[in-house]
């Protein structure tokens, strides 16, 4: 399966499911991050560990794959 995505330049950007699936593991994870340091008002540049985004896309990405399957399926990507 192959998620396209058009550029705000008119091109369109091809991904495989599984490429696809991990940059939307990282977008999240990063949405997660900034927001519970703005709500622990903690400077995000002492909080973010690589490691610890790893671990969270190894976790979260049999569940995030099974979501963006569905979206693709519905059009919605």
């Amino acid at each position: 399966m192959t998620v396209k995505i058009g550029r705000a330049d008119g091109s369109v950007e091809e991904m495989g499911l599984n490429e696809f699936t991990k940059w939307m593991c990282l977008v999240e994870a990063f949405h997660f991050i900034d927001q519970k340091a703005k709500e622990l008002k903690v400077n995000v540049d002492n909080l973010v560990k690589p490691m610890m985004i790893e671990q969270y896309i190894l976790t979260r990405f049999p569940g995030m794959k099974h979501d963006v399957e569905c979206e693709v399926k519905l059009g919605n990507i």
